[in-house]
This record gives C-alpha cells, sequence and structure tokens, in this order.
C-alpha cells in the first residue's frame, strides 16, 4: 500500500469541506496518518542536527499531516453528529452516508444516535433509560510497536550540557523533565522542536527545549544552559 502524502490529506480535506455529505476516505486514513507522524518524529530525532535540513523537513511534514488531519476530522465529526442527531429524532438519513464512515466514526454515530435516543425517549416520552452510552474504539492496525516513544536525553547528568552552567533561583516550576532551559545568545533561524511547537529566537531569550536541541546550541556557544532552583 502506497503511502498517503500531504497533497493526498490536504485533498480529502478540500473534497470534504466542498461536500455537503460525507466524502469517502480510506478506512484505514487515520491510522495510516498515526503512523506516518511517528514515523516523521523517528525519522526526525534520528538526525545529528534537529536545527538542520533533514531534521526540520520532518517536522514540517509531520505538523503538515496533523493540521490535516485535524481539520478533516472537525469537518466529518460535525457532519456524523448532525446524522446521528437527525436520526435519533426519528428523521430520513441517506444509507450512503453511513457507508462513508470508516470504523472508528460508526462509533461515535452508533453512541451519539443511541445517547440522543434515550435522551428524547426520557424528556419528551417521560420513560426513564438505564443504558449507559460511551464512545469506545479500537482501531485493528494499533499495536505496542505503535505506541509513542520518549526522546531521552543524550546525557543523563544536566552538568555535562555545556562548560559553563547559569544557577537561576525562581519560584516558577522548573521546565519538564523532558525539557532543558537555556538562555539564547544570538539570532536564530526559525525552527521546530519535536513536538511541533515552532521557535523563532533572539539574544537574551529564555526558553526550554528538548535536550537533544538545548544540547547542540550549548556545544555551538549559541546558548547557555540554565539550572532552575525553586
Amino acid at each position: 500500500m502506497s503511502r498517503i502524502s500531504t497533497s493526498d490529506l490536504h485533498g480529502y480535506l478540500i473534497d470534504e469541506r466542498n461536500l455537503g455529505s460525507l466524502a469517502e476516505i480510506p478506512a484505514t486514513l487515520y491510522e495510516e496518518i498515526h503512523a506516518d507522524i511517528l514515523a516523521l518524529y523517528k525519522q526526525a530525532a534520528a538526525h545529528e542536527d534537529p536545527f538542520g535540513e533533514g531534521a526540520q523537513s520532518h517536522l514540517k511534514e509531520r505538523e503538515s499531516l496533523r493540521e490535516y488531519i485535524r481539520d478533516l476530522y472537525a469537518v466529518r465529526t460535525r457532519k456524523i453528529l448532525a446524522l446521528a442527531l437527525a436520526r435519533a429524532n426519528g428523521e430520513e438519513i441517506d444509507r450512503d452516508e453511513i457507508r462513508m464512515m470508516v470504523p472508528g466514526e460508526r462509533v461515535l454515530f452508533d453512541v451519539v444516535y443511541e445517547s440522543a435516543s434515550s435522551c428524547r425517549k426520557t424528556l419528551l416520552d417521560g420513560k426513564p433509560t438505564f443504558e449507559t452510552t460511551a464512545y469506545h474504539f479500537v482501531p485493528a492496525e494499533v499495536s505496542a510497536e505503535q505506541a509513542p516513544v520518549l526522546l531521552q536525553p543524550v546525557n543523563e547528568t544536566p552538568d555535562e550540557l555545556c562548560a559553563d552552567e547559569v544557577n537561576v533561583t525562581s519560584a516558577d516550576a522548573p521546565a519538564p523533565e523532558s525539557y532543558r532551559v537555556i538562555a539564547v545568545y544570538e539570532n536564530l533561524p526559525e525552527f521546530q522542536d519535536y513536538s511541533g511547537r515552532i521557535y523563532a529566537l533572539s539574544p537574551g531569550d529564555v526558553v526550554s527545549l528538548p535536550p537533544q536541541m538545548a544540547d547542540v546550541l550549548c556545544k555551538d556557544n549559541k546558548a547557555l544552559s540554565i539550572r532552575l532552583r525553586k
């Protein structure tokens, strides 16, 4: 099976926005995009220079996939909710619409329909219902190998990041353990970190970055590692 490209995903989004009904998408689209996002993350993390063109291109592509799939999900979900509520109110809906739903979306449709039907019976007909409905769906393609892998610090000891280090007393909570705080020495071109955050840093900026990125900037004398104390 060929990989779904960013342009393919953008095409699905355009079709979904232009159609009043649900557009056809691959049954495993969400699972495939999830796998691609994870693969791009791993490819970016494998580069020695996280600021280089190779790593940054992977991160930018990953962020594009994330934005497109979120937008597609939002548009399709609005349509699915409207269909489920219409059916719960006794309206006829096109069965082709249901066939256009991928498995996880069909579960959402059923849950909303059943919940709305129960609510209608209780509030309008005075018939208490005791069913409990909740969304639960496990994609068939998901496996332990697809679970996100947290990046480990390049150096276990923060002192090894830079020869020089500044100790700062702060009442604020420290940066997350997976991030390190640095003070920037010079202007840096815009870049993304592994979580998709975009930075445009100037001298004097204090920011928390993944340890791999902080390590590179410190070793290149472009930043100074900061140790926070409460």
